[in-house]
């Protein structure tokens, strides 16, 4: 018997490709200033680009693999006019242990150069596969080239098919992550399960008014105690790192909802329209109505 069920890891462990785009761009063309709500995954086929990540520039180029955790601002800046075109593909996705983000957990590397070729282009080709068989259900379900179509229902073949991409993917990220291993730690990054259990608890809570009381009382921790634990642990304080569950919800609510700004800022846990607007401009560095304005319905990645 193999009875998966009693490993804990594989109920906790979440999964789901939200997109994959092919991108071949001129040397010349710049990507602004972005941060999604998704883990963000680049395979580069081809060309050379330098990328502003948290302020740090990296130089990219075919054979290289870029993993950008939710919320991390990118730039991409322009190159040489004469160069070749910019050649890679991108796949958002949600990779989580409970409510904690897998690429960090893990520390996946920002950038790295895969000195096996053929597993590049083994991954490559997994990559190329993938968005064909995507495109192939968007096309059946009359989405193609709809982006901001936001479909509700779907019949048994179009469910089967759609479960036939989130395997495709589970297969590419399993590939993907054995073309990693050696890269990557031999645990996770140890976290206080006490802090696990809060941010849980915080991310399906995000439309409740939060306090530091209310989670000092839920994890029975002092409140100094606890803001000790999670700077100790993940670098923020508990206030800060649900501001930015509630960012990273509200985004995700800006480019795949119709839902108002104030319907948004309310499902997030701002408390008013006004408050959500201040922090989105100052975190993204531009309002909320233009950040939906340039990522509704698609993305750059």
């Amino acid at each position: 018997m193999a009875i998966l069920s009693r490993i804990k890891f594989v109920e906790d462990l979440f999964i789901r490709m939200a997109w994959v785009i092919e991108n071949v761009v001129n040397a010349e063309t710049e990507f602004p200033r972005a941060s999604y709500a998704k883990t963000i995954i680049w395979v580069v086929v081809e060309g050379k680009r330098t990328i502003e990540v948290n302020g740090f520039l990296h130089e990219v180029q075919a054979g290289d693999i870029v993993v950008i955790p939710p919320q991390t601002p990118r730039t991409v800046l322009s190159s040489d006019p004469n160069s070749v075109p910019f050649h890679f593909y991108t796949i958002g996705c949600d990779i989580k242990i409970g409510s904690l983000n897998f690429a960090e957990l893990y520390k996946l590397p920002l950038l790295t150069r895969v000195a096996d070729t053929s597993s590049f282009k083994e991954l490559s080709s997994l990559t190329a596969k993938l968005l064909v068989q995507s495109l192939q259900v968007i096309k059946e379900l009359n989405a193609l080239n709809q982006p901001q179509l936001v479909i509700a229902r779907v019949n048994t073949d179009e469910t089967a098919a759609l479960l036939a991409v989130n395997a495709s993917f589970h297969v590419w990220f399993a590939r993907f992550l054995d073309m990693m291993r050696c890269y990557l730690p031999d645990e996770p990054q140890e976290i206080d399960p006490r802090i696990r259990r809060l941010c849980t608890y915080m991310q399906r809570n995000l439309d409740r008014k939060l306090t530091l009381p209310d989670l000092s009382q839920y994890s029975y921790i002092s409140e100094s105690h606890l803001r000790l634990l999670f700077r100790k642990t993940l670098g923020v304080s508990p206030s800060e790192y649900l501001r930015q569950l509630r960012l990273q919800r509200a985004k995700d609510l800006l480019v795949n909802t119709s839902y108002s700004l104030k319907e948004i800022a309310e499902l997030s846990g701002f408390e008013t329209l006004n408050h959500f607007s201040r922090v989105f401009s100052a975190y993204e560095s531009l309002p909320a109505n233009q950040y939906r304005k340039r990522y509704y319905g698609s993305v750059q990645g």
